[in-house]
């Protein structure tokens, strides 16, 4: 009886992914880093995914239970407004899953959504309305400016409305940006707590430059997307560049940069890599590149961006980002660059790497990120949030 009793007052922390966006990003590294958390804490981790998910290397405890419909997916009126089968659908299953595997399980579930559009949180508030929610507590983390979207009322509807099905206190607001923090407390009118960034286990070895390249090494990383700079980045890759300015790009395929005969370096890497992969771009990267549009990042922070921090390397970054913010508490406002000339890019990577001044400030940020961006920090808050009532 009395281990019953044990395992009934130990929380279950319940990781919804509604798509797991094919692998990239950061969706696994972030919630693996979760569950490290929740196990420091002595919880218990569930993370549920939809079914066929043909993804390498996923963790085997994560159970692919949840509706596989795309409700992401691009499409003209019509197929929008069919879209709320799938909504129902995605209903089904996470109520079936609390049912199975959450309800009356622990005195305390928590439901955890870091990554959704208001047609996944559409679903959430269906199933909690499907299962007994006496004993369940609600985690929404908010990533992007959703104040500013066109849709921004329906996420404040729905908030409420979970809000309303669970206990008092039970409801909690999250956000892994300061400035996010603030805009959404503002609109939500409701405590939006700041998250570290957790998924920081960036291992930089220390490989001798030298047997590897002579060149100044800058890495675009990730998934070439426009509002990640793609233009900017094809810009610098067609531009002319002086002979004894030594540098390399390093971008994925299919980000399909075409180098001129007079520009620079171009190396093009695989477009999904292992985690192993990824700590050795980083550690033998010199800059990372963050051409990061304004208006998609004025408060949305980036995951690589902390990496770039935690692995001590210097980022090159937009003004009126969340990444300059970030630059600017350090007195780092040498590396917020104008992407619009080509050959002031050129010049601020070689001019950077060569200032020690700024290599020392890099590291005290460094030191600073690495303290409250990482596991311990993370399970730190979250047990301060279920302290909270």
């Amino acid at each position: 009886m009395l281990e019953n009793q044990e395992k009934s007052s130990t929380p279950i922390f319940v990781s919804l992914i509604p798509n797991l966006m094919g692998g990239e990003g950061h969706i696994i590294p972030y919630h693996q880093a979760v569950s490290q958390a929740v196990n420091k804490l002595g919880w218990k981790h569930l993370v549920a995914i939809p079914t066929n998910s043909n993804i390498n290397d996923l963790p085997t405890e994560w159970e692919g239970y949840l509706s596989h419909d795309d409700l992401e997916a691009e499409g003209n009126i019509w197929q929008k407004i069919l879209r709320l089968i799938g909504v129902y659908k995605l209903a089904i299953t996470i109520a079936k899953y609390f049912k199975n595997n959450v309800i009356n399980q622990s005195e305390l579930s928590i439901i955890f959504l870091e990554r959704f559009i208001h047609l996944q949180l559409l679903s959430l508030a269906i199933a909690l309305w499907l299962v007994p929610t006496q004993n369940l507590s609600v985690w929404l983390l908010y990533r992007r400016d959703t104040h500013k979207d066109k849709t921004r009322f329906i996420y404040k509807f729905l908030n409420n409305l979970i809000k309303k099905r669970l206990p008092k206190g039970n409801f909690k607001l999250l956000t892994d940006s300061e400035l996010l923090s603030q805009a959404l407390c503002d609109y939500f009118q409701e405590k939006v707590t700041v998250m570290p960034i957790p998924h920081t286990d960036i291992k930089v070895n220390n490989l001798n430059k030298n047997e590897q390249s002579s060149e100044i090494l800058c890495w675009w990383a990730g998934f070439p997307r426009e509002e990640k700079g793609w233009s900017k980045i094809q810009a610098l890759v067609n531009t002319s560049i002086e002979d004894n300015q030594k540098i390399c790009l390093i971008a994925a395929k299919n980000a399909n940069l075409i180098p001129i005969e007079t520009g620079l370096d171009v190396k093009l890497i695989e477009n999904q890599l292992t985690r192993e992969e990824y700590n050795y771009w980083f550690s033998i990267s010199d800059v990372i590149l963050l051409p990061y549009n304004s208006d998609a990042y004025g408060e949305r922070t980036s995951g690589i961006f902390t990496e770039c921090i935690i692995a001590g390397k210097i980022p090159l970054v937009t003004d009126q980002t969340w990444m300059s913010y970030e630059l600017l508490k350090y007195d780092l406002g040498e590396l917020i660059i104008n992407w619009e000339s080509p050959q002031q890019v050129f010049l601020s990577i070689l001019d950077m790497t060569q200032d020690n001044n700024i290599k020392n400030k890099i590291q005290a940020m460094q030191n600073s990120y690495q303290n409250f961006h990482c596991i311990n920090s993370y399970a730190d808050t979250m047990q301060k949030l279920i302290n909270e009532k």
